[in-house]
């Protein structure tokens, strides 16, 4: 079992999208589905890897390096800084 500090946590609620200073992962609270956008670079110039927050489980942290996140139905999720 691994501890994680945060400092900030911000919730994330269905239908709304937000931009996040300084996070490091993403916390699922329950069924939800839309996508989080990575820091860092994938095949192209301008082109950051997502990841689809259906395939998160809910209620365990998984660290990343956020870029933004987009709810778009159903559930929430806490961004952590």
């Amino acid at each position: 079992m691994v501890n994680y500090r945060t400092f900030n946590a911000k919730l994330v609620t269905s239908g709304s999208a937000a931009l996040v200073d300084r996070a490091w992962g993403v916390l699922p609270v329950n069924g939800v589905t839309g996508t989080i956008t990575l820091e860092g670079f994938g095949t192209g110039s301008t082109v950051h890897p997502t990841i689809a927050l259906e395939h998160l489980a809910a209620g365990q942290p998984f660290p990343c390096y956020v870029r933004s996140i987009n709810v778009t139905n159903g559930g929430s999720v806490y961004v952590l800084a």
